[in-house]
Order: structure tokens, then sequence, then C-alpha cells
């Protein structure tokens, strides 16, 4: 039994237009042809005239995605613009236009649409130039499609061939008569090697003018459509034929037949079948109370394949044969098996007055989906096929470029915008709240209850700017906190401060303390975090402290608190898991993030949470580069560096470097290394003793490779001044040690970096004193 799909997709099959992809047919006619540096141009064409054209012309290029290419292995031929050419025929204008209106006819369009006709170029095929497969860019507002004429001349090969959706229409020259071939922007076409003479075609961009009137379609057929549709969007029902969804679809997405790109898609001016089709649907959502909007679809679908491509998606004429202008053969592709996995998604959404609807990328469910042609049948925009890789078998992907209309329910609209646009959803709900109607703001707010995560995390970072204000006028505390949840901590700024105080003087303190743990608890890259303690958490605080009459110091308070926490957290696994210059780079970045910690505490008047963070400063677990970064950033930041107690900071600092420079420098005969840390075993005190003499500057060590690649380890992990070397000679192998002069230069550049960090202490001491 049908599904109510496969039922709506043949209703919709049997509203197919009468005109074609591709149409062609010849004319007796002269434009006569002038060009710019050449003359007249007699027809037909001699080699003399296709001579004299390419010495004033030039190579063309081709278009690649936005990108304008000049490559002969994809488009070897010439090139003269239209504004190097005319027509002297006064005959010629009623000649194209007569033409225009078979094409026009001949391709489907609607009687009201009128096309015309914008001169692209001129183009000469010498023997062996040809155009590889491709497709034509719209090149300007309107165009649909293109119009080659190619003059008449004496020339083999050369093959025009036009092909869509696995119909193919083939054209070659005229010796007499001009040759006309007109096809829709989608279609695949390639012009074959000239074998002999010269191939001189015109093209022409073909342009849409004008409204489309919605075509007609029978009261009847119209009902039944009316009717799928309203089935479509009904639950399953058992013995219908439907897949077992636990919800029906609520919008239909139908795919057109053609492509189109940004640029081209349109209501009044779409080709061919979509015309007809998207017409009876207008009226079936006028019927049934229904939006519509038309978008562009991205397909993407995996495949198994049979057999190896070979030398699939190649083009190269460089060996041509008789036989390729004889017939269709083409790189062979893959045959495909079954369809593995497919993904559609939306973009580019237009209401029926041409707007653009506000959404963020949609993609389409599977049970949503209807199609008259399935996407296997169209030709991908691009493939890449997979070989056997032992897991899995061969494999092809294929990706293309569809159009869809898109319908729903009014009913459900609201439900249906905002999954697609969550920006919309809740400008919908603010602009309810600011015309005062609450009830009506709550009801739309607790909709987008079973999507609201899933969407808001596709959407952009600007999103909880906007949901602040509106989770803030929300009285439902449960339902303002589900509109926040999606978010983190990294996405708040300085400027949503007065939000959050709204919101903990409407929910309390408890709660919104609760809502900026939560927003922490997936916020994983410690860089990130350490940044944005750096540089938000200040703003923050500030804000929170100066409102003192709605708790905000306590708000301030609670951020501080549960980021010293974490900080507490990142700090020890650094210590735990790091070492050498990892380690300190890695302490080295907290140092702004500390600060802003102990300035957090300061505005929300809790030096209680200050205490502990001072005391780590004073820990001889941090290294002192950690607590001179924090210090040089208060002296270069801060009015009020007395205020934050950092005194004892100062001091330490002051006292460690003075102390280290008191120490004698290293004579130039001691070679000894403290050992940075345990290395438990007999392994480890033979490395010990090796490294801790002051006068034993290499080492012979006969060991197992188990036994050198632990020592090795250790002297890259620790970083220490040692090279190693393996001699491969005898059992075991023996591993060389020997300590470098980086022990001496290392020495001297901390003892300078001392020196200079004392004195900087010394210049600032009165800075720090309470």
């Amino acid at each position: 039994m049908r599904t109510t799909a496969e039922t709506l997709s043949l209703l919709l099959a049997e509203l197919g237009s009468s005109g074609d992809f591709a149409t062609r047919f010849t004319v007796e006619a002269d434009p006569q042809l002038h060009v710019e540096g050449v003359g007249d141009v007699p027809l037909p064409v001699t080699i003399h005239s296709a001579h004299r054209l390419c010495a004033v012309a030039r190579p063309a290029h081709h278009g690649y995605k936005d990108q304008t290419r000049l490559d002969p292995r994809v488009r070897d031929t010439w090139e003269i613009p239209a504004s190097a050419i005319r027509f002297d025929s006064w005959q010629w204008p009623s000649v194209l236009g007569r033409a225009l209106a078979r094409i026009a006819r001949e391709l489907g369009l609607p009687s009201d649409v009128q096309l015309d006709a914008e001169l692209h170029n001129l183009l000469v095929y010498a023997p062996g130039q040809f155009f590889a497969v491709h497709q034509d860019s719209e090149k300007t507002d309107g165009m649909l499609g293109t119009l080659v004429v190619t003059l008449p001349s004496r020339f083999t090969g050369g093959d025009f061939v036009v092909s869509h959706q696995g119909r193919t229409l083939r054209a070659r020259g005229s010796a007499s008569r001009l040759s006309m071939v007109a096809f829709y922007a989608d279609c695949h076409h390639e012009v074959r090697p000239v074998k002999q003479g010269y191939r001189v075609v015109l093209t022409w961009n073909l342009i849409a003018r004008g409204g489309a009137k919605p075509a007609e379609v029978s009261a009847q057929t119209l009902a039944a459509l009316a009717d799928a549709v309203n089935a479509f969007w009904q639950p399953p029902q058992p013995g219908r034929g439907d897949d077992d969804e636990s919800e029906p679809p609520d919008r239909l997405v139908y795919l057109l037949d053609h492509e189109y790109t940004q640029s081209g898609l349109s209501w009044t001016r779409l080709k061919g079948a979509d015309a007809v089709r998207v017409a009876a649907l207008r009226k079936v959502a006028e019927r049934l109370d229904a939006e519509i909007f038309l978008a562009l679809a991205d397909v993407h679908e995996i495949w198994s394949a049979e057999d190896d491509p070979g030398e699939y998606g190649h083009w190269d004429y460089a060996d041509d044969e008789e036989e390729m202008a004889d017939d269709d053969d083409v790189a062979a592709e893959p045959v495909l098996g079954e369809l593995i996995d497919s993904d559609i998604e939306l973009r580019h959404w237009l209401a029926l007055d041409g707007s653009e609807l506000d959404s963020e990328a949609s993609f389409v469910a599977r049970h949503e989906l209807c199609f008259t042609r399935p996407s296997s049948d169209c030709t991908p925009f691009e493939s890449e096929y997979q070989g056997y890789m032992g897991n899995y078998g061969n494999t092809l992907d294929r990706w293309y470029h569809r159009a869809a209309v898109v319908m729903w329910s009014r009913e459900n609209a609201f439900v249906i915008r905002a999954r697609q646009s969550p920006h919309w959803a809740i400008e919908q709900i603010a602009d309810r709240l600011e015309a005062g109607d609450a009830a009506q703001a709550l009801v739309w707010a607790r909709r987008l209850q079973p999507f609201w995560k899933r969407a808001a995390h596709r959407a952009d970072v600007a999103l909880l700017d906007a949901t602040l204000p509106v989770a803030a006028l929300i009285e439902d505390a449960d339902i303002a906190d589900m509109l926040l949840a999606p978010f983190s901590l990294r996405e708040l700024t300085r400027q949503m401060a007065p939000c959050l105080l709204w919101l903990m003087k409407r929910h309390g303190l408890a709660w919104c303390a609760g809502r900026l743990r939560q927003w922490a608890a997936p916020y994983q890259d410690p860089d990130c975090q350490l940044a944005w303690l750096a540089h938000t958490l200040p703003g923050l605080t500030v804000a929170f402290g100066a409102a003192a009459n709605m708790n905000g110091p306590a708000l301030a308070a609670a951020l501080v608190e549960e980021r010293w926490n974490w900080l507490q957290k990142h700090i020890g696994q650094v210590l735990a898991h790091s070492t050498g210059s990892a380690r300190m780079r890695a302490l080295e970045k907290t140092g702004p993030a500390l600060l802003a910690l102990i300035r957090g505490s300061h505005d929300g008047c809790r030096p209680d949470l200050r205490q502990p963070i001072i005391d780590t400063l004073l820990s001889a677990d941090l290294p002192v580069a950690v607590s001179l970064g924090v210090l040089r950033a208060a002296a270069a930041g801060l009015a009020d560096v007395p205020g934050l107690g950092l005194g004892p900071v100062h001091a330490r600092c002051l006292q460690l470097l003075a102390a280290s420079l008191a120490l004698p420098e290293r004579a130039r005969g001691d070679w000894a290394i403290l050992m940075p840390a345990i290395f438990a075993g007999d392994l480890g005190k033979n490395l010990a003793s090796f490294l801790e003499s002051s006068s034993q500057q290499s080492l012979e060590w006969p060991l197992a490779q188990e036994k050198r690649q632990l020592v090795e380890q250790f002297i890259g992990r620790h970083e220490l001044p040692v090279r190693y070397e393996t001699r491969r000679i005898g059992r075991p192998y023996t591993l060389v040690l020997e300590k470098t002069k980086a022990l001496f230069e290392r020495e001297a550049a901390a003892r300078k970096q001392w020196a200079k960090d004392l004195a900087w202490l010394r210049q600032v001491e009165d800075s720090f004193v309470q």
C-alpha cells in the first residue's frame, strides 16, 4: 500500500510540464556579424575568417565556485567579448525574437513570461579545442538559461552535448544555417574536441522578464492534492504504509526537479515542471491555511558502490579518439548499490513576497520528505569515491544542489519557525512581552521546551544576548531556566550584567548563582576559560559589585567562588601532569586569571575568598614567575593596587629573587644538574648519580631497549640539558649521555631575568604597600 508521501509524489508528477530541459533547431538567417578588429564576418565562416577572429581573441576563462580561472585542461577555446560585437542586419532582432518565443514555448515557460537574450560572447574552437562538462553560472539577475548559436561553417567533431537528469541532447553545426541550442542553466553540457575546421558560436544569456501567473490546475486535482498534504501531516495509521514514526511530520519538504542558485531562486523564475507543481502547492497552501516557502536544498548521499571508478571525475581530451564524437561515453561512474546514509540541509528561504526568511541551518527529517525525482537520478555537482578500507566496502559520496518547497500548517507556524530560527522565536516572545501580553509569551516559551536545547546549540553566540532579557521578564523560573540552559559561561559578556541582576531580583540569588554554575560545568577548554576569566570576569564583578541594593556583591562573590574552585583544579592538573617549559607556560597563563579572581573577591566584598588565592601565590608549588605576572598585571591596569592585598606576594617575590641572586654563580667546571623529579629504582639512582655529579660530563650506559626508552623519556619530559644517543654495538646496546653547554646558558639567562625582575619590584614597592 502506498505511503502518503508516495501518493503526494504521484499527484505532483502528473502535473509535469510539457516543456523540456533543452531545445534545438536551425534558422536560415544572416545577422551580418561585425567584429571589432576583424570587420564583417560573412557566412558561412571560412578558415580565413576563423584565423582572423582568433587573432583578436583571448583564451577563454571558466568559472570555478566564486573564482574565474584560466585552465586549458578544462576549457580550451578563444573568446571575443560582447562589447566587440555588433549585428548590422535590420532583420536580425525579429529573427531572434521569433527564436526566443519558440525557446520559451519549448522550455515550458508560462505564457506571460517574456524571454530576453543578452549577448555574452563569441567563441572560436580551433582543431583540438574543447570545453569539459560544466554548468553555466547565472551571470545576471533573472538569467535562467543559455542560448548557443553555432554559425554555419565546415568542421568535424565539436559536438555540443547537453544533459539533464539522465537525458541527453546532442547538436552539431550546419554548413549553411544558424544552429540554435537553448537550455536551462542547471543543465550539464560540454563541447567535444573539434577535429577539423573551426567551430564558431555566439552565446546569449536567457533572461526571464515579468511575473509568472500561477498555472491553472483543475479543482479535482487541487482537492486531491490538499487531501494528500493534509493526510501527510496526520499521525501514521496502521496498514496505511507509513513508517512508524512517533510523531507525524509537521511540515512538508518537496524537492524540486531542477537546480537553482541563490540568485536564481525565485517564485517567478521556476523551471519546467517545477513552475506548475509549485503553483499547485501554493493554491493548496491557501486552501489549508498553510505557510509556504521556497528554499535551497543541499543534499548529501552516501552509497555503497560496486565497481572501481577508474579515472572517474577526470576529464582529459588530449587523446580523444574518433569514437568519442559518435557516442555518449564518458568516464565511468561506479555502479550504485544501496543508499547508506543521506542528509538534506535547507537554506536561503524565500517567502511568497520574495523576502528572505530569517533562518539558521535546517535539516530535513526523513519523514518530512517528498519528491518526484530522487536525487540519485540527478547529476551531482561533486562526487567522492572511497575504495575498500577493510572494515567496510566501497562507498560513493554524492552532493547535489536542489531546491524545495516547504509548507506547514499556520497553526504550527511558531514551533516550526522557532526550530529553524531560535533568534526569530526569541524576538517573537520579546515582542509579546513588550506588548504586555505576558501570557502568550509564556505559552510560546513553553512550546520551545522539547527542542530548544538542540536548536540553540546550532545558533550563533549572539543568541544569549537576545535570550537573557526575555528570561529576565518571564515569571516562571523553570521556563526562564530552560531558555538559558543551552548556553555556556564563555558567551556571557560584561554588557549582560544588568539582565543577570534582574534575573536575580526576580528569581533569587540561589537561582542565579546556580545558573552560572551550570553554565560553567560543560565549559571545557582551559585556555578559553582562562581568557574569559582574565577579560570578562573583571567587568562583570565590577557591575555586580556596584549594584549593592540588588545583592550584586553576593552574586559577584558566588561567581568568583565557582571560578576559583575550577582554577584550583586546573592548577593541580598542570602540576600533576606536565613538566618543563610546558608546565611553566601553562602556569604563566593562569596569572591574569588569578588577578581577575582577586579583584572579583574585592568587588564582591569577600576578603575570605581573596585569601586562599593569595595563599596560592605564596605557595612554593607555584614558580615565582606566576606571582610576578600577577603583580605586573596589577601594576599596569589598576588604580587601587594596595586594596587588593598583594603586599605579601610582592614581599615574597622580592625575597626569593634576592636570595637567588645572592647564590654564587655556577663555576665554569661545575656540571651538576639537580634531579628534577623522583625516578624510582636502580635506574633512577644511577641517573641521579650522573646528573648530580659536578665533574662527570658524559656516561656510557649499557641498557636494554626498554630501560633506554625510560631514561630518554625522563630526559625529554624534564627538558634536561643532556644529549643522548644509542651506540648499537654489543649486547645490550649502549646509551651514551652527554651534558651540554645549555646548562650554563640557561642559568646565565635566568640570573639576568632575576636581576631585571628584582629591579622592577623595588621600583614599584610603594604601590603594593597597604
